[in-house]
């Protein structure tokens, strides 16, 4: 009794570190936020990201600002050496002529699908149900408008845990078998809604935050991307962007350089706003990524429920199955993976500690045949006498 009482023990002590561990720092706040100061005191930026030390912050100037400390919800900040960001390399867009056969496509899914806007929601979250779905659901409207394909993929990754990027990874994997130009992540932030309060033209709109995870391969890409799509915005609906953070994580930017975290607005501000801002950020799309359609698309209306959805193009080989109808809702659940694993870290429990108990492996096997024939032999002994008495 001891020995099964002890290996359950042992499982469940390594379940504690696993896998955590893994994506270290990408365990947003829920609730709550960090301040960031500078060494004077005046207020930098506030988000519901996880902080660590060596992060940086480019803000709306393009200062780049270092986080050199933390204590609980407040951290401070200087002034990186680089002091502003390099300067942008502007993207390589095709030739005037240039035909294009297929539109570019562009994926859209949600690491945390249970975020939503606390004044049009009533609440900050709601599993499988969040309303950051439709945000996203705004921004594939915009870019099928302009003349892309799309694939927003609504997977649901509940809970909202430090697994949650484990098990989107998972689905970014699936929308790379598409060939997709870029990949979105699309969020919701925790801060204050007065850190993401923005107007543009007469309407409530939200600020956007681009974050880039700083310990994979693709940093350096993936910040020029980054980079890219805030000059871009810059241009066109200038504020739209409030910065870049680069934060230690990883975010599943190692897998593709053109993949983007992009936070819009805080829990705190409305979801119509957010939704709108889903659209403008749509409209600066077409300076990176030209879209197939020959004329230039009209300024952005407010996002509509109902888009027309163009017809899908051949995805480029060698892909393995042909991408969806642009715009289409991918809908499935990611759990079967996660039961698979703890099954498999519970034989890897059990076995290790059965050899750490035994000492060698060849007792382990000698204890786990005396087990199958011992008990086994008693379930067909007591079936065969329960028979007898039936009988």
């Amino acid at each position: 009794m001891g020995y099964y009482t002890f290996s359950i023990l042992f499982v469940l002590l390594l379940f504690s570190f696993q896998p955590a561990a893994v994506f270290a720092g990408e365990t947003e706040l829920i609730d709550g936020y960090i301040t960031v100061s500078d060494e004077t005191g005046r207020l930098l930026f506030q988000t519901g990201l996880p902080l660590t030390a060596g992060d940086l912050f480019i803000d709306e100037q393009d200062i780049c600002y270092e986080i050199i400390g933390l204590d609980g919800y407040n951290a401070q900040a200087r002034r990186s050496p680089l002091a502003r960001a390099p300067a942008v390399q502007e993207p390589a867009l095709p030739a005037q002529g240039t035909v294009r056969t297929a539109a570019p496509l562009i994926a859209v899914y949600h690491t945390h699908t249970d975020e939503c806007y606390l004044p049009s929601d009533g609440t900050t979250t709601r599993k499988g149900q969040g309303s950051i779905m439709q945000v996203g659901e705004s921004l594939v409207s915009r870019l099928n408008e302009l003349g892309y394909q799309t694939v927003h993929d609504t997977t649901l990754h509940d809970p909202h845990d430090a697994n949650a990027y484990h098990r989107s990874r998972r689905t970014f994997m699936k929308l790379l078998r598409n060939r997709p130009t870029a990949l979105f992540d699309i969020h919701r932030d925790s801060a204050p809604a007065s850190a993401y309060q923005l107007t543009i033209d007469g309407k409530d709109a939200t600020k956007l935050l681009l974050v880039v995870g700083r310990q994979n391969q693709n940093r350096s890409t993936t910040e020029q991307f980054a980079r890219q799509l805030k000059a871009a915005a810059d241009r066109k609906y200038r504020g739209l962007v409030r910065g870049i953070f680069i934060a230690h994580g990883n975010y599943n930017q190692d897998l593709d350089p053109q993949a983007m975290l992009v936070e819009i607005g805080s829990q705190y501000n409305t979801l119509q706003a957010a939704e709108h801002s889903a659209a403008l950020f749509a409209d600066i799309l077409p300076a990176l990524f030209t879209p197939a359609a020959a004329e230039e698309a009209p300024e952005s209306p407010a996002p509509s429920s109902d888009p027309e959805v163009p017809a899908p193009a051949e995805p480029s080989p060698p892909a393995p199955a042909s991408p969806p109808e642009a715009g289409t809702p991918v809908n499935r659940q990611a759990p079967l993976y996660d039961v698979a694993k703890l099954l498999l870290l519970l034989l890897i429990g059990l076995l290790g500690y059965a050899y750490i108990s035994t000492g060698s492996w060849q007792e382990v096997r000698r204890k786990l045949y005396r087990f199958r024939t011992r008990e086994f032999a008693d379930l067909f002994r007591r079936r065969s006498r329960r028979n007898k008495r039936d009988d």
